[in-house]
């Protein structure tokens, strides 16, 4: 989708980095990923998981030799963001900015950026993914990496950065097709719905890992490790527990599909999930309940060239969890 939110995060370097570190700052950890470009191939240099960092943290993660870049393109989990995809008839001489602003009407303190999804000639409506970002929130990751190498490239939400590397892994696949693109995190879950690959509408909700760890745990008087197990492994039936706490985002699920297939006369073909609990079958068997498929999870590295040894041992199998930063790089990277 070639997303960057040029103007969310700040001044972004003019060039097109070849070498490119992507950081996907979360709650669990830091997903990092180092690609490398040479022509039209695409390559893993390596990828890891580092350490969180705090939201208050004034220091800059300490970033692997195998990760050292020049640039660093980053994604982040963020507080109080503003995200929708609106019809806009574009004046001429178009203020993208100001109509982002007008549209989600965002005070001065937020930071704004906008793509135009699809353009419409005349006084026909075009189509405009905005989003706005706390300015404190922007200045906090912009000084993280005021000095020295790697400096920072781009900043983009990691939910609409996780769209960037569906399009590019799956496009082809999708697009004369009407898909959901689910990404799940530890606070906050993306759901978004595309026609022939084009973003129709994409939201965020306050629910995810955490909360269903919670759940469980609550329900049924366990440790959180506990808890994590029966949410991966399926071993204990929780579906009752966690359909009480999906309810609110599968209930908006299905409300989206409905509008979704009227709006483009299409039925919805398919359901893709990315992210920590992606192949967890408490997600999956929530979200078959409301839109009828089981999300299937897919890997951010399909199309890319992973030589022997860049992607850790211990991390196979949870490869949907790069998602963001694989986006994230690849944007920054301008492949898609």
């Amino acid at each position: 989708m070639n997303f960057k939110l040029k103007t969310a995060g700040g001044k972004e370097q003019g060039r097109r980095p070849a070498n490119l570190l992507a950081l996907d700052f979360a709650t669990t950890g830091i997903k990092a990923v180092r690609l490398k470009k040479i022509k039209d191939h695409i390559t893993l240099a390596a990828a890891d998981i580092l350490p969180p960092c705090s939201p208050d943290s004034e220091e800059k993660p300490a970033i692997p030799k195998l990760m050292s870049s020049y640039y660093a393109a980053l994604c982040a989990t963020m507080d109080n963001v503003m995200l929708r995809v609106f019809p806009q008839i574009l004046p001429e001489e178009e203020d993208l900015d100001a109509l982002v602003r007008e549209n989600l009407s965002v005070a001065a303190d937020y930071r704004v950026g906008g793509l135009v999804l699809s353009r419409a000639k005349g006084k026909r409506e075009s189509t405009i993914l905005g989003v706005a970002v706390p300015e404190k929130i922007i200045q906090h990751y912009l000084e993280l990496f005021d000095n020295g190498a790697p400096a920072p490239h781009s900043l983009e939400i990691s939910g609409v950065a996780a769209l960037s590397a569906f399009l590019h892994n799956r496009g082809a696949q999708t697009e004369s097709q009407t898909v959901c693109v689910i990404e799940t995190g530890a606070r906050h879950t993306y759901a978004a719905f595309l026609h022939r690959n084009q973003l129709q509408l994409i939201n965020r909700f306050d629910v995810g890992g955490d909360s269903l760890l919670r759940q469980v745990q609550l329900a049924l008087g366990v440790d959180a490790d506990m808890a994590g197990t029966i949410l991966s492994g399926g071993s204990v039936d929780v579906s009752s527990q966690i359909r009480q706490v999906l309810n609110p985002f599968t209930r908006q699920l299905s409300i989206y599909r409905e509008f979704v297939e009227r709006q483009n006369k299409s039925s919805l073909s398919a359901v893709y999930i990315s992210g920590g609990l992606a192949t967890s079958p408490c997600w999956q068997t929530a979200i078959k309940e409301v839109l009828g498929f089981i999300p299937q999870a897919w890997s951010p590295f399909e199309k890319i060239e992973i030589p022997e040894g860049a992607f850790p041992e211990q991390l196979k199998g949870q490869e949907s969890r790069f998602a963001a930063a694989v986006g994230a790089a690849l944007a920054g990277m301008e492949v898609l």
